[in-house]
């Protein structure tokens, strides 16, 4: 499942020279992105408010420091708390970037009364927006 995110946001990224993603709530989950990572033409940053190692960025998505997201195409983040949520599309709406939610199975999105379509690619599905 996590490998059709990651190959989704890779497609995103084709005919791009800097394709700048930044995955929010890290965690300790490194599989997506090390796949992006390996991808020469993506620029990957990493954010938690409570970084797993020095790889990843220390921020409060509630109050963000928006230097980090300077430039950012793309922000995603895998099953969000549904109480970031708002934030995250805030975030994405003040750098304009696109932002992709994976969120918990069958749970309802907290976006505030903005539309996210809803997308399927190969086994996984997720959320996008705009």
């Amino acid at each position: 499942m996590w490998d059709g995110l990651g190959e989704y946001i890779k497609n995103l990224s084709e005919g791009r020279e800097n394709f700048k993603v930044v995955e929010i709530g890290v965690g300790k989950f490194f599989d997506i992105s090390n796949y992006l990572s390996a991808c020469e033409n993506i620029d990957l940053i990493k954010v938690d408010i409570n970084p797993a190692d020095r790889s990843v960025v220390r921020d409060d998505i509630m109050e963000p420091d928006l230097s980090i997201y300077n430039g950012v195409d793309l922000i995603y983040s895998i099953r969000p708390p549904y109480e970031i949520q708002p934030y995250l599309i805030d975030l994405s709406e003040n750098i304009n970037s696109s932002l992709i939610i994976k969120p918990l199975t069958g749970e309802d999105l907290n976006v505030k009364g903005r539309n996210m379509n809803l997308k399927n690619f190969k086994k996984v599905s997720f959320y996008i927006y705009p």
